[in-house]
C-alpha cells in the first residue's frame, strides 16, 4: 500500500468519525434544548401557581382589610367631628374606587385561573406578568389601608390623651 492510499483511508475514516460526532452533537444539542424548554415551562407554571395563590390570598385578605379600615376611619372621624370634612369625603371616594378595583381584580384572578399544562412559553410569560401586575396593585391598595389604620390609631391615641388631659385638669 502506498502512502497516498494510506492517507486517503485515514482521511476517509477521520471524516466519517467527524461526521458521526457532528450528527451526535446536533442530536444531543436538540434534545438538551427540548429538555431545557420543558424545565423552563415547568418552572414558569410553578411560579404562576405560586404567585396566583399569593395574589388570590392577598385579594381575599384585602376584602377584610377594606372593611376594617372603613370601620376604623368612620369611628375616628366621628370621634373627631370630621365626618363632613373634605379629607373624609375624599377618603370615602378612594375607598369606593378601591372596592370596585378589588372586584375587577378578583375577576381577573379568576380569568387567569386556568390549566397551563399545555401552554407555550410565551403564554406562560404573559400570564406571570399579568399575575405579578395584579399582585402589585393589591399590595399598593393594601399598603394604603394599612397606613390608614396606623393613622387612625395615632388619632385615637391623640383623642385619648386629650380626654385624659381634660379629666386631669
Amino acid at each position: 500500500m502506498k502512502n497516498t492510499d494510506l492517507l486517503s483511508y485515514i482521511g476517509a475514516i477521520t471524516g466519517l468519525i467527524g461526521t458521526i460526532t457532528g450528527i451526535a452533537g446536533a442530536v444531543m444539542g436538540y434534545l438538551s434544548y427540548r429538555k431545557t424548554n420543558e424545565i423552563k415551562a415547568l418552572e414558569l407554571r410553578l411560579e404562576i401557581m405560586k404567585t396566583g395563590v399569593d395574589a388570590f390570598q392577598k385579594a381575599e385578605d384585602l376584602v377584610d382589610l377594606l372593611a376594617r379600615a372603613k370601620r376604623s376611619r368612620n369611628a375616628v372621624a366621628a370621634a373627631m367631628g370630621m365626618r363632613q370634612s373634605g379629607a373624609y369625603e375624599r377618603w370615602v371616594r378612594q375607598h369606593t374606587v378601591d372596592e370596585e378595583s378589588l372586584s375587577a381584580i378578583n375577576e381577573s384572578v379568576d380569568q387567569l385561573n386556568v390549566d397551563y399544562s399545555k401552554a407555550p412559553l410565551r403564554e406562560l410569560e404573559q400570564a406571570i406578568g399579568e399575575i405579578q401586575s395584579l399582585k402589585t396593585i393589591v399590595n399598593c391598595i393594601m399598603e394604603r389601608y394599612l397606613g390608614s389604620i396606623v393613622e387612625d390609631d395615632r388619632n385615637r391615641e391623640s383623642i385619648r390623651q386629650q380626654a385624659h388631659a381634660r379629666v386631669n385638669s
